[in-house]
Parts: C-alpha cells; sequence; structure tokens
C-alpha cells in the first residue's frame, strides 16, 4: 500500500510539472540581433583579432576576444573568455579591461558600425611577466558570413 501512494504521489508530481518543463522560453533579442556572431579583423600589427557577440537574455555581450600580439619576446595569444559575458554592447560600443599596471589598464574596446558591418577598436596588453611596458595599437574587423 505505501509503494502504490509512493508511486501515485511520484505521479501527481511528474504530470503537474510536465507542462512547465516542456514549454518553450523565447530569448528575447537584442536592440541589434544582426551584430551576434564571430567578427574577424586584422590589427595595425598585421595579426589577427577574432572577437564573439552574444546574445545574453536579450542583451548583447562581448563572450570572448583572441588576439595575437607581437611583442619584445616574440607573439603572444591575449584570449578572454567568458559565457557569461565578457561586457556589455551598449550603443554598439564595449570597453572591457582585463588587468592593470605601471602604465595603466590592459583593455580592448570597440564601435560596432551598422553601415558596413564592421567593427574597429584599440587595445593595449602588457607582454608576458610585464606590468610596465604597454603594447597599443588597433584593429578593425567584420562579421564572419
Amino acid at each position: 500500500m505505501k509503494n502504490a501512494s509512493l508511486i501515485a504521489f511520484l505521479a501527481l508530481v511528474i504530470l503537474t510539472g510536465l507542462p512547465y518543463s516542456c514549454s518553450k522560453k523565447e530569448t528575447p533579442s537584442p536592440d541589434h540581433p544582426e551584430l551576434i556572431g564571430e567578427w574577424t579583423g586584422t590589427t595595425s600589427q598585421g595579426t589577427s583579432i577574432v572577437i564573439y557577440a552574444s546574445n545574453l537574455t536579450g542583451y548583447l555581450y562581448i563572450t570572448s576576444t583572441d588576439m595575437i600580439i607581437y611583442g619584445p619576446s616574440g607573439y603572444t595569444d591575449y584570449k578572454q573568455y567568458n559565457g557569461y559575458g565578457l561586457t556589455l554592447v551598449s550603443n554598439q560600443q564595449f570597453h572591457y579591461t582585463f588587468g592593470t599596471g605601471s602604465s595603466g589598464d590592459a583593455y580592448i574596446d570597440g564601435i560596432f558600425n551598422l553601415n558596413d558591418m564592421s567593427l574597429t577598436g584599440n587595445f593595449a596588453v602588457y607582454p608576458p611577466a610585464n606590468t610596465i611596458d604597454l603594447i597599443t595599437g588597433t584593429y578593425t574587423a567584420y562579421k564572419k558570413q
């Protein structure tokens, strides 16, 4: 009798929870959904840069950056990733700080141009094991098709 009551109780719990668990929830779109995706380009050093913009609960976020920068010890790959977003894109622009040192913050920023679907910006990074000398530059990227 206890087993029958337990089974009936579990069936009731499962059946009353089903309509909620099966319903599909729509994620709202950010202001400019056309900006979602991978942006690839070139830095002022002639090296590659990749930036990814994602829709997180209806807001546009930069979720990853990957740029190769040339410094005193050669090429270094600077990667940043956070599935919850590195920084919010507001008015088609962003600024993300990922470290600091004697010469100021290491950062990457950018402005999306909706007319030609380009992304331009600036960066400043410290070479590995160096918090004194910043390497700065610019970049231009386009949405990957």
